[in-house]
């Protein structure tokens, strides 16, 4: 009797298998590709104390490559007061190819922010549900992160920490890496 029932249920999940790679729409090919993240830093206790770290990726070709082939991130000093807290909103960016002889540095403008190319952001909202950002501190114990009351929220309630509050405790460094899953 267990043999038959074992059977049965194997009969049934293969059947839902069959049933379940029937013709579905193609997912959705993004065009995009993330190399620019900006955090945009805001003092709760002085909204004008405001700032911006960045971090723009670089494409390296096989014959520069590192041992890993990955690509690396210009890193970005974030300098947070002690015993302080701060909104933090992610923005993320499109933008393009560049030209070999340009320079990916180069902040010239009017400070309108076209040198960021295409905000990847409302995108990422519009999937929120598939969707999260996460941040790793190493070395740090006196920093928390936390989802920001206005952060967007999946359909399951939980916040994507496009916006999250930072609150630093006594004097320390370490390092904090973001990751869009």
């Amino acid at each position: 009797m267990f043999k038959q029932i074992k059977l049965q249920a194997l009969f049934i999940a293969s059947i839902l298998f069959i049933v379940s790679c029937t013709k579905d729409d193609p997912e959705e090919i993004h065009e995009h590709e993330i190399n620019k993240v900006v955090l945009q830093f805001t003092n709760t206790a002085d909204s004008t104390d405001t700032f911006e770290v960045e971090w723009e990726l670089e494409h390296h070709d096989e014959d520069h490559a590192d041992d890993d082939g990955d690509e690396h991130a210009h890193e970005g000093h974030i300098e947070l007061a002690p015993n302080s807290q701060f909104t933090v909103e992610a923005k993320f960016y499109d933008v393009g190819e560049h030209d070999e002889g340009s320079n990916d540095h180069d902040h010239d403008h009017d400070g309108d922010h076209e040198e960021e190319g295409e905000d990847i952001t409302p995108e990422i909202i519009e999937e929120a549900d598939v969707h999260h950002v996460f941040f790793e501190m190493v070395g740090l114990s006196n920093v928390t992160i936390v989802s920001a009351s206005d952060d967007t929220k999946d359909s399951n309630g939980f916040g994507l920490n496009l916006k999250t509050t930072w609150t630093t405790k006594a004097e320390e460094s370490g390092e904090v890496k973001l990751y869009l899953i």
